[in-house]
């Protein structure tokens, strides 16, 4: 009985697996060919990497608000997503976190993008917003920054971006936070 349960166990995966890869190969097939890679009414997730040159303390190059030694620029990861009215404008939500705990910030965004549709999927943007720190340092944020995307087809794409955040206490909190990543259109 256990035997028969396994092997419908792998055999199940094994169908998973192989229609995923299947589905995995489309979605990152380069199209030179698709006219718009970058359609109105677009839904995309984004998962990135991160690098903030300010830790969850507020410390700033290997030293906090104090003066001290020990706190650090930090890297992590974070989630975000987007929607995008039109082919030039949309709206943007995302969370990072750099000890790979619970997130603590949230960012909303208004993203004005370009697309340059005889280069092959590419299009600069520029994006700015406001969010909120939940923990260490409670406070608000606003920021402002600009990157660019290449999508292999209208569904898949990678995209860099580099943000400055200003804190609304005090120019002590202000950090550069850099992100770069993978973008899933739906």
């Amino acid at each position: 009985m256990k035997t028969t349960k396994l092997l419908v166990i792998i055999a199940g995966l094994t169908l998973a697996a192989s229609s995923g890869r299947a589905a995995m190969e489309d979605r990152f097939r380069y199209d030179r060919d698709t006219t718009d890679k970058f359609p109105p009414y677009e839904l995309s997730l984004d998962l990135f990497g991160t690098y903030a040159t300010k830790d969850r303390w507020g410390g700033h190059n290997g030293f906090d608000r104090g003066g001290n030694p020990g706190k650090e620029d930090r890297g992590g990861g974070g989630v975000g997503l987007n929607y995008f009215f039109t082919r030039f404008f949309g709206i943007g939500a995302d969370s990072y976190i750099e000890e790979w705990k619970a997130p603590y910030r949230v960012n909303g965004s208004a993203i004005l993008r370009y697309p340059l549709d005889r280069m092959g999927g590419i299009a600069p943007y520029i994006f700015g917003g406001g969010g909120r720190e939940f923990k260490y340092n409670v406070q608000w944020t606003y920021h402002g920054g600009g990157g660019v995307e290449f999508r292999f087809n209208r569904y898949t794409g990678i995209f860099g971006d580099a943000r400055r955040v200003f804190s609304d206490k005090s120019s002590d909190f202000d950090y550069t936070l850099v992100r770069g990543g993978l973008r899933l259109s739906f």
